[in-house]
């Protein structure tokens, strides 16, 4: 046997021990042992610090309440990563009400490490499963922090973003998320997102079959992140309005926000995803001066432009503005179209639909976690425009 075979040898069969050692670590809102199924831990922090490469962290079901956030520090490995999850798909919900900063003043600043109940830094390998954080400085932060899975994560009613990745982070993928009704006393509004990935960078990003809906800001918001990510099947409304009485309001208000100027150019891309009912734009670049690809998106109902791309020269092809309050789309010279509602003679208006009744969408996910499939906004012609809930495209 060649020494390179047998390292390679030895390195698979050490991967297999490890694995096959893996633990099954338990946590109840009502334990006080040792973390095994009998006898599980009363803190989730503390299956965190005893957890190694390959365990999977079981939390039974009801509510936790802790004092200070759950500090992710530690990574897996790509062959034997981390596990956070409910056990057998019981309703696990992690209220942060206790935690510092829910919130802090007016102007005050939220520290680092107080951020999100789960706060995510420096970290990789780690899969997240079937969690509901609320009333948190954040539901999920993570900081520099890359590799990283998160499935059926329902993020809702925290004192910032539901869902924030920032810094250094790569291929990290989001799917399935329920982000809505976040918003940021802190800042009257002007900083808490559905879902955002913000001043950094890293490739491979991707965010799908997603809801993110009546934050205080915006839907999503990629401010100041210089790779592409991709967005497919992500459907954003009804945010930007002042659901919470702030007196000096500073909500933004669009669907999906993608980017600022001053970024190095981001090529994010967009698929099969819808924005409607939101305050101000559908799509925007927000500044972004990348080459942006759109694909049989939908800008449906908000109250300003459907698309805005005021400093990338993208590629839009096959999406519908319909009914938007202001003119459907203002694009920069240079922009490349084809196939969209505005490059016919076309008129669109809410008949030019199957429905514009969203409740299916905004409704229970169904027992694939998908949301389910309707007939909104689907075109009535049965054209191959927009986006569909109906089947992936």
């Amino acid at each position: 046997m060649s020494s390179r075979t047998s390292v390679v040898v030895t390195a698979a069969l050490a991967a297999l021990v490890q694995q096959s050692y893996a633990a099954s670590i338990y946590v109840s809102p009502t334990g006080n042992g040792s973390g095994t199924i009998n006898a599980p831990y009363g803190s989730i922090q503390a299956a965190v610090d005893a957890a190694k490469a390959g365990d999977v962290i079981y939390l039974r079901a009801g509510t936790y309440l802790p004092t200070t956030n759950v500090q992710i520090k530690k990574s897996g490995t790509a062959t034997s990563p981390i596990t956070l999850r409910s056990y057998n798909d019981e309703k696990v919900i992690l209220d942060g009400e206790k935690l510092p900063g829910t919130p802090y003043g007016v102007g005050e600043s939220l520290p680092n490490k107080e951020r999100g109940i789960l706060h995510i830094e420096g970290v990789s390998y780690w899969y997240f499963y079937n969690l509901e954080l609320i009333n948190g400085p954040y539901g999920v932060y993570s900081r520099d922090s890359s590799h990283n899975y998160y499935e059926r994560l329902s993020t809702h009613d925290n004192y910032e973003s539901g869902f924030q990745l920032e810094g250094s982070a790569s291929n990290n993928t989001v799917i399935y998320l329920d982000s809505y009704l976040n918003r940021d006393p802190r800042k009257n509004g002007e900083s808490a997102d559905g879902f955002a990935c913000k001043e950094g960078s890293g490739e491979g990003n991707v965010l799908r079959n997603s809801r993110l809906w009546n934050n205080v800001d915006d839907g999503l918001d990629l401010y100041k992140f210089g790779s592409p990510v991709t967005i497919e099947e992500v459907y954003a409304w009804g945010n930007g309005f002042n659901r919470w009485g702030f007196s000096d309001f500073n909500g933004d208000g669009n669907g999906f926000k993608l980017g600022i100027t001053g970024n190095p150019p981001a090529n994010h891309i967009i698929r099969n995803s819808m924005a409607f009912s939101n305050a101000a734009k559908g799509f925007i670049d927000n500044g972004n001066p990348g080459s942006l690809t759109f694909e049989r998106n939908t800008a449906w109902n908000n109250g300003d432009n459907g698309f805005n791309m005021r400093s990338s020269k993208s590629t839009l092809k096959n999406n519908i503005a319909a009914v938007n309050k202001n003119a459907q789309v203002s694009l920069v010279s240079g922009t490349k179209a084809s196939g969209n509602s505005w490059d016919s003679s076309t008129s669109w208006s809410n008949s030019s639909f199957l429905s514009v009744d969203s409740s299916t969408l905004a409704g229970p996910r169904g027992s694939d976690f998908r949301v389910r499939a309707s007939n909104f906004l689907l075109p009535a012609s049965g054209a191959a425009i927009g986006a569909t809930t109906q089947a992936k495209v």
